[in-house]
């Protein structure tokens, strides 16, 4: 099946034949020898058709991050690998709820930052915030070596010297292409310029950080983020030798995994926490936008008392993070399409809502819908920090503008529903 075929069935199957015709040409281009990117696109298109939501409201940005991203930044792409991805203040309102949470209980101030990633921005983060706290990030990827090369790209590696990732440092879908065209040659590369970079440490009589015509080297990089209240453990979830803690939070890992794994992890979770300790686990973006997450308390050594959360943006996402899994199975986004859904059932709540966001996509210059009821047929001449910022200041709009509201649209269907402390919606759920 040629991509203009998948995308056309899709279209047909998901959205009635009405995506607009530049979106259905732009996923025309996705890789059609990749089966992981197939599924993960149609699982995407089948969320967002089970979620209530509309042709319309898939936009050309969307269609452009899965068609020039997606396929670069799946496991499938890093031979079966999570990529470490991450990004500075994507927790920020999840550090709001650790914060209010443990001033209201007096939670222990431990704080351990599962599959942290690297560069460990959130956990850096984290540890700013909660600036009283000892922080641990653990991730049994963290890179025994980083290399700059001097041509605005990193690669990290394991201890051997393999190369295990590499990205520009500013992504975009030219830069990927620059660097993962020929992801094979790319990976020689970098382990070569490794190799001269270990040969010139040697001649230097050691030292853990090197420079080299341009390029640099760092080795165990992570030791440069640690102090008095912050360190890193490069370990397996299953095998990590931390104190127990007061908070847990394990963000966007287990997306990558399916239910079965999921059960196990979140019982290796638990017992890195303290009793009455606090579990954050789920995913987000940047400023917490397209968040979706659970949370439990650890009570007579069990998770209880959970809730699933979600970030209202999510009604209305300007990116894919809302529909983000590698499994059918996957209970965050299961909790996701349902609660969108009751939402989207309430047609004077979802009438007004869509109508305010629109209002601010177009006040901001945030690819705002034209008079045809689709959304701008063109990408945003923006820098990614200058689309997330605008992102977040949608993302917070909807959210203190029409939180009560959603809150009594759950109420009126029967189901308990509360704004938590980071300004999300919640709802309780059973016991893990």
């Amino acid at each position: 099946m040629h991509g203009l075929e998948f995308a056309s069935r899709l279209n047909t199957q998901y959205f009635g034949g009405r995506l607009a015709p530049v979106v259905v040409d732009r996923l025309g281009v996705l890789p059609m020898d990749r089966d992981d990117v197939r599924a993960f696109v149609e699982r995407m298109c089948r969320s967002m058709w089970a979620a209530g939501s509309p042709a319309t409201d898939f936009s050309v940005l969307q269609a452009e991050i899965l068609a020039a991203l997606i396929s670069r930044l799946l496991p499938g792409n890093w031979e079966g690998r999570v990529p470490p991805i991450t990004v500075a203040e994507r927790h920020r309102k999840l550090d709001v709820l650790v914060s209010h949470t443990a001033a209201a209980e007096g939670l222990p101030r431990r704080f351990i930052d599962v599959a942290c990633g690297f560069p460990p921005l959130t956990t850096i983060d984290t540890a700013t915030t909660l600036s009283d706290w000892q922080i641990v990030g653990v991730d049994r990827s963290l890179p025994a070596y980083l290399v700059h090369d001097g041509l605005g790209n990193y690669a990290v590696y394991d201890p051997e010297g393999r190369a295990t990732y590499f990205q520009p440092l500013v992504p975009s879908g030219d830069s990927w292409a620059t660097l993962l065209t020929d992801w094979e040659g790319s990976r020689r590369r970098f382990e070569a310029l490794l190799a001269e970079l270990l040969a010139e440490r040697t001649r230097a009589g050691g030292g853990d950080h090197i420079e080299m015509n341009g390029a640099t080297l760092d080795v165990d990089p992570v030791s440069a983020h640690s102090h008095d209240r912050l360190r890193f453990v490069r370990a397996d979830l299953a095998q990590a030798d931390v104190p127990p803690a007061g908070v847990v939070r394990c963000c966007n890992m287990l997306m990558y995994f399916d239910r079965t794994f999921r059960r196990e992890a979140l019982t290796q979770l638990a017992a890195l926490l303290e009793e009455d300790g606090l579990l954050i686990c789920g995913t987000d973006w940047v400023h917490t936008t397209e968040a979706r997450y659970f949370t439990f308390r650890k009570r007579n050594g069990h998770l209880s008392d959970g809730e699933f959360a979600f970030s209202l943006d999510n009604l209305a996402p300007v990116g894919v993070v809302s529909w983000y899994t590698l499994h059918d199975d996957d209970l965050e986004l299961e909790m996701l399409v349902d609660l969108t859904r009751r939402l989207k059932s309430d047609r004077e709540f979802i009438g007004r809502f869509m109508a305010r966001s629109d209002a601010l996509r177009d006040e901001i210059a945030l690819m705002p819908r034209g008079p045809d009821g689709y959304y701008v047929p063109s990408l945003p001449d923006l820098s990614p920090e200058d689309l997330w910022q605008r992102s977040a200041r949608h993302s917070e709009t909807l959210a203190r503008e029409f939180g009560e509201a959603a809150v009594s649209v759950l109420r009126a269907q029967g189901l308990e529903a509360r704004l938590n402390a980071a300004g999300h919606l919640a709802v309780p759920v059973p016991a893990a």
